[in-house]
């Protein structure tokens, strides 16, 4: 009996350690809109040229391929980037600052398809 008493008040603590975890993973992936910002770009059951694809379709320059099988590092200088990509057929579209400094890519160095 003693030991559902302290689970049980453990389960605040648990609640916010899990919560609070799942905020910060959404608000550290969700895309800022600003220009010349890499994102992640991945198109769900096809493959990185399907992702290219919609990068192209959405006016933006591809740095690279993703750490992903199926996504791909993009930039553009359109502020509405992101929206274009959904509209283009993007399953997800993630933030990438931290991507292209790992691939030794900048966004001037871009591989481009527009």
């Amino acid at each position: 009996m003693i030991a559902i008493k302290h689970l049980a008040a453990a389960c605040p603590a648990v609640a916010l350690v899990v919560f609070g975890t799942i905020g910060l993973a959404i608000a550290e992936l969700t895309p800022t809109g600003e220009a010349a910002k890499p994102v992640g770009v991945l198109v769900y059951g096809a493959d990185a040229a399907a992702a290219t694809r919609v990068v192209a379709a959405a006016n933006g320059r591809l740095v690279s391929a993703g750490g992903w099988v199926q996504s791909v590092i993009a930039v553009s200088d359109d502020p509405d980037f992101v929206t274009r990509l959904y509209d283009a057929g993007a399953s997800l579209v993630f933030r990438a600052d931290d991507a292209v400094g790992c691939s030794g890519a900048s966004p001037s160095q871009s591989q481009g398809t527009s």
